[in-house]
């Protein structure tokens, strides 16, 4: 048996304590029928009960439909990728987003997970089948802030990819393995790129695409997520379109038009190095796409096609709740307490008419 209360227990103790409250102290007053407000008590008990919400847990196995293939999104999460010439002018990151989402339709059925990098990499979704999950990933994904910064590397999230791969490889060795890459090869760490020629024999598919321009694009100061961001704006980033300053109606239109500064106090320029991409899927075995907005993901990138079958999975937990049988009996006794309400409300009525009888008659001389 297990409890998962409705208010949290804090939430659920404060309210038992006030129901016995308003019970107990009638009570001890002698205020009507003491063994109602004894049986008032008893249901108040049967009431905790039920907020508690008491379940079973239980063990069940369900079957998926699965692709044999495990699609790994690496993304870049530097602060270069809020800058703002990708589409004219907006963020890198927007252009990966929506990229990652429309290449993801064409993987139905597949594991998939993203690793992002930055100053480090960390798995920000494992491989699920999921693709809503996954979608809501992506809509969460955010450039790091300039202070957390100290230089990254484009490869920065080699070591975490051969991890998650070594070790799905060896829960499910008959998947196929694919690796897309998303960034714009800018390298500000002082170590020297590393190869990636060892994934080319374990990766069966894939694409590295750039984002960015030559000439650059200025970078404002990402947000934690959800600070000051206007709604249909990217998180943290701000509105792209508004010179002005205005920013949004939170009051935070100062901090969201700061742009990135340089050592002179100039907005800082992030440009794409593509040199750095190509070298990446060369190491890969597979080829480089640029990506400005201009061409659907499915003209640059085709997906092979993979067949799905059905797969049982063990283990998945859920509950069995039970909170509706004590939920009876306090139902039961609510009906009660308006039969009773009901009774007290007829003898109140016969009792008025008799007063006002013998008020008139009092005022009448009778005796």
């Amino acid at each position: 048996m297990i409890f998962d209360p409705v208010f949290t227990w804090f939430g659920w103790g404060l309210i038992v304590l006030a129901l016995l409250t308003v019970c107990i102290i009638p009570a001890v007053r002698g205020d009507g029928p003491r063994w109602k407000w004894f049986a008032r008590m008893g249901i108040v008990a049967v009431l905790a009960l039920a907020l508690a919400r008491p379940g079973l847990p239980i063990k069940s196995s369900t079957e998926e439909y699965e692709a044999a293939a495990d699609v790994y999104f690496l993304v870049d999460t530097t602060t270069s990728m809020a800058a703002e010439d990708y589409d004219g002018d907006k963020t890198r990151l927007e252009g990966v987003k929506k990229d990652m989402l429309e290449l993801a339709e064409q993987f139905p059925g597949t594991r998939l997970s993203i690793i992002s990098f930055a100053s480090t990499a960390a798995t920000v979704m494992p491989l699920t089948t999921d693709h809503a999950a996954f979608a809501s990933a992506v809509d969460v994904l955010s450039p790091e802030m300039s202070l957390n910064s100290n230089g990254s590397s484009i490869t920065e999230a080699g070591a975490e990819l051969d991890k998650r791969m070594k070790s799905n490889q060896e829960d499910r060795p008959e998947n196929q393995s694919l690796v897309f890459y998303f960034g714009d090869g800018e390298q500000t760490a002082q170590t020297s790129i590393d190869s990636w020629s060892s994934f080319a024999s374990r990766i069966d598919s894939g694409a590295v695409f750039g984002y960015g321009t030559s000439r650059g694009g200025k970078m404002k100061e990402p947000q934690p997520f959800g600070y000051g961001a206007g709604q249909g704006d990217e998180p943290g980033l701000g509105d792209p379109g508004d010179p002005g300053g205005s920013g949004d109606s939170t009051g935070n239109g100062a901090a969201q038009d700061d742009y990135i500064r340089d050592g002179q106090g100039n907005p800082g320029i992030s440009k794409i190095d593509e040199t750095n991409l190509k070298q990446i899927a060369s190491d890969l075995g597979v080829k480089y796409r640029h990506r400005d907005g201009a061409a659907s993901m499915s003209s640059v990138y085709t997906a092979p096609k993979y067949d799905q079958t059905l797969v049982k999975k063990d283990g998945r937990v859920t509950v069995d709740e039970y909170f509706w049988v004590p939920l009876i009996l306090v139902f039961a006794w609510i009906a009660v307490e308006m039969v009773f309400g009901v009774r007290e409300l007829l003898r109140l009525r016969t009792i008025q008419p008799s007063r006002r009888r013998v008020g008139h008659r009092s005022r009448g001389g009778q005796p």
